[in-house]
């Protein structure tokens, strides 16, 4: 009889703790400490990470039009020192930029990491991570680290659709001014 006492005792201690431990109700990033993992959606992470790398994508291969389709028509922000002001502006300054660069036979590569999400007001989400440009010499082949800094910026949710709305660089090396400014 105590056996059986005890076997019924230890089988509601079980049953207990499973039910607090398998709860299909929470949701775990919920109970993180961290707010920008509870507060942004890991299905939104994932949509803007892919808006994000697609953008880079296509800049990187010259597909600037592709570019516009990740944007806000009023996208703000300055990258690499040049003003952004509106979808068309950006669409006319970088194929400057870019042109200059093209003659020089070079494709750029973006490397991204460590995304931060932070939460703001109205399906907005603002957005860190750090960024590496690199171009290799389609001649030579060299490959050469053209910048090192973060990328910043504001994302908001439209029509059911991640867009980036402010897009900031702050690179840390001064390579960037020796060939995104005019020379002397």
């Amino acid at each position: 009889m105590v056996r059986f006492c005890l076997f019924i005792v230890i089988i509601s201690l079980l049953t207990i703790a499973c039910k607090q431990v398998v709860n299909p109700n929470q949701n775990p990033l919920q109970q993180s400490a961290d707010s920008s993992y509870r507060d942004v959606r890991y299905r939104d992470q994932q949509h803007i990470e892919k808006v994000i790398l697609a953008f880079c994508e296509h800049f990187d291969n010259g597909e600037l039009v592709r570019c516009m389709e990740y944007m806000t028509d009023s996208i703000h922000g300055e990258i690499d020192g040049i003003k952004i002001l509106g979808k068309q502006n950006w669409g006319d300054k970088i194929t400057k930029l870019y042109s200059s660069a093209e003659s020089k036979h070079f494709q750029t590569r973006h490397i991204l990491s460590n995304i931060q999400y932070f939460t703001g007001a109205n399906d907005t989400v603002k957005v860190s991570m750090y960024a590496s440009v690199l171009w290799t010499d389609l001649e030579s082949g060299q490959i050469q680290l053209m910048s090192v800094g973060y990328y910043k910026g504001k994302m908001v949710k439209r029509e059911n659709k991640w867009l980036i709305a402010e897009l900031n660089s702050l690179p840390d090396s001064r390579l960037v001014k020796y060939y995104y400014h005019d020379q002397p």
